[in-house]
């Protein structure tokens, strides 16, 4: 009984921190994207205009590599999320399954005294266990109180406004550029 006890709150500690690890990973990709549209605003609304006048068209062709720069920070970013994604994915799959695994080898174990042994073992290991838990829970609020203001609510849906999001933005800041360069060019 104690090691089935034992194996839930192990399993519950695993969920914990897997939940933690996607929050951060949602966190992360939602505040990357951030930076960059910030970034991009800037440039649209404060750079562009003011060198439009001076420089129309090499204010276009920045405009174009930013645009393009932007597009590979956001395309890097959400590889690195991705793969993270998976990493996490697969790492709690297999601890999940090899502890599942162990804890169906300890209860077919017929000798009582190797059983009585394994319940002693899981009585001293409880409350080190029970601590573990309550650390991954609060790891596992933080997180996802951080991916909550990265604006990863819920995670999935958030991820993929983010992305068209940052990719809107990009294609607006081209936009307005070239429309600020051709006034420009227009008046000179």
């Amino acid at each position: 009984m104690n090691t089935q006890t034992l194996n839930g709150v192990t399993l519950e500690t695993l969920d914990n921190y897997r939940t933690a690890a996607r929050q951060a990973t949602a966190a992360y990709r939602l505040g990357s994207h951030r930076l960059v549209s910030v970034i991009n605003d800037v440039f649209a609304n404060s750079v562009y205009p003011r060198t439009a006048h001076v420089a129309p068209q090499t204010t276009v062709r920045l405009e174009e590599v930013r645009g393009s720069i932007s597009e590979a920070v956001v395309k890097g970013v959400d590889a690195i999320a991705d793969r993270t994604a998976k990493a996490i994915e697969s790492g709690s799959s297999v601890a999940t399954a090899q502890l599942i695994r162990v804890s169906e080898l300890t209860a077919g174990i017929d000798n009582p005294l190797v059983v009585n042994g394994l319940q002693s073992a899981a009585r001293l290991a409880m409350p080190g266990a029970k601590v573990a838990l309550v650390v991954s829970s609060k790891v596992a609020q933080g997180a996802c109180a951080l991916a909550d203001a990265a604006g990863a609510r819920p995670i999935r849906k958030a991820t993929r406004k983010a992305a068209a999001g940052a990719k809107r933005a990009v294609a607006s800041g081209v936009r307005k550029a070239k429309v600020a360069a051709h006034r420009a060019a227009g008046r000179a």
